[in-house]
């Protein structure tokens, strides 16, 4: 039975062979993977949905809280302090000096200083611009105006005179010289150079270069482009023909299946994974989240708002009258106490009047809070050690001397009438009934 490729048949064999074994292979590989994936996509929405839940409603209110009662202290305690003082210790004073001290110091220093400038100004136009002036123009400039004439017209004579030597004395001398001696010897000179040069070096290295190293050159560049010629007909034909046709025929629709095959696989598990999720999803609302809404909607609500109406009539109905009725009487008891205490005993010399403090409503510090602080006859009526000693051994010997006790198994005298509640001494046995079991296991 032929495989056929949907798309035509223009594949070859081995592509329409491979097909089928790469799809279920990477199925099988790709399931367990886009479901790992699914499931720690999911788990890291959740983490961060809970996150953000829990910055947003947890930690960034008390944060802006804290912001904002941090700004308030700061510009309370730091900024505005801090401008005050600036300003009554730096600004104030600065102002004051600047306004009433150097300003008017300045403006002194500025009218003297344009005082004394305009003084000496007067005194070096009138001292030393006026005469300089006069100098310059009625004795400087007559004496160098004759000074130039002077060299101007001595300066002509003598130029005259030296260009008309220098012309007779050097430059016709030189001039015949050049032309009768130097010129021809560089001509001649120039003509043997050349002579030498031409038949001694170029003739002799043009021979060289066309009869023998242009031959030589051409033989190898042909020898090394015949060869360089084989080898690529060689690596062409023994690797790369080779190559390409593994490349084109089993390379490339190979690695075509396979990644047609991946994302095939991971589209139809992404479908599986959906299921599963969705699946799973049913399965825990309808087994999970439906039971428990109805439970707690028949049950715990229910019992829930009972629980705390019954607290709430507790609270204001028995607790809180109890609670400011034993306080009422411990207060009534102090100071039956006290004015008792006073009754017999009197106030002592000197000592101020002392009177409880008032109640407070819904507080009562002896019962429900601190213990108050013992008042001064309190103190003073306190027993002595010795008496105490005394009343507690009487008091030990007037009790009854407790009966021997002997340890037995647990649960030895459970089905006698001789043992005591607790399985010791004489009386009724336990209830097995109502025997707590040990609190050890």
């Amino acid at each position: 039975m032929a495989l056929e490729h949907p798309r035509g048949s223009g594949d070859g064999c081995l592509t329409v062979a491979i097909r089928m074994p790469v799809r279920l292979v990477a199925f099988a590989v790709v399931l367990p993977l886009r479901l790992l994936w699914d499931a720690l996509a999911t788990a890291g929405r959740g983490t961060s949905a809970g996150l953000r839940w829990t910055w947003r409603r947890l930690l960034l209110p008390p944060l802006r809280v804290l912001g904002a009662a941090l700004a308030w202290a700061a510009r309370t305690l730091v900024v505005i302090p801090a401008v005050f003082l600036t300003r009554c210790l730096v600004v104030v004073p600065l102002v004051a000096l600047w306004r009433y001290v150097l300003v008017p110091l300045g403006h002194a220093a500025a009218w003297t200083l344009r005082v004394l400038g305009t003084g000496t100004g007067l005194l070096a136009h009138w001292l030393l611009v006026v005469p300089l002036t006069a100098l310059y123009g009625y004795v400087l400039a007559p004496v160098g105006r004759a000074v130039r004439w002077t060299l101007l017209t001595l300066g002509a004579g003598l130029g005259a005179g030296a260009s008309w030597l220098g012309h007779h004395l050097l430059a016709a001398p030189a001039r015949r010289l050049w032309h009768s001696l130097l010129v021809p010897a560089a001509l001649a000179l120039a003509a043997a150079v050349v002579f030498f040069v031409r038949y001694a070096l170029v003739w002799p290295l043009t021979a060289l270069w066309q009869y023998v190293l242009t031959p030589v050159g051409r033989g190898l560049a042909w020898t090394l482009r015949m060869t360089w010629l084989g080898l690529l007909w060689l690596v062409r034909t023994l690797i790369v023909l080779p190559v390409g046709f593994v490349w084109r025929r089993v390379v490339v629709p190979v690695a075509r299946e396979v990644g047609a095959a991946l994302g095939h696989a991971w589209r139809v598990t992404g479908y599986v994974s959906r299921a599963v999720g969705r699946g799973i999803a049913w399965l825990a609302r309808v087994l999970i989240a439906v039971p428990a809404a109805w439970v707690w909607s028949r049950t715990g609500a229910p019992v829930l708002r009972a629980v705390r109406a019954a607290g709430r009539w507790y609270r204001r109905a028995v607790w809180q009258p109890v609670k400011e009725a034993v306080a009422d009487a411990r207060r009534a008891l102090r100071e039956l106490r006290a004015e008792t205490r006073r009754a017999l005993f009197g106030d002592p010399v000197g000592a101020p009047e002392r009177r409880l403090p008032p109640r407070r409503a819904g507080y009562e510090p002896g019962a429900f809070g601190p213990a108050p602080a013992t008042d001064a006859a309190d103190v003073s009526e306190a027993p002595d050690p010795a008496d105490a000693l005394v009343v507690s051994a009487l008091a030990t010997q007037a009790l009854p001397r407790p009966a021997a006790r002997h340890r037995k198994r647990p649960g030895a005298d459970f089905g006698s009438d001789s043992g005591s509640a607790s399985g010791f001494g004489p009386g009724p046995g336990p209830d097995l009934g109502e025997r707590r079991p040990p609190t050890h296991l």
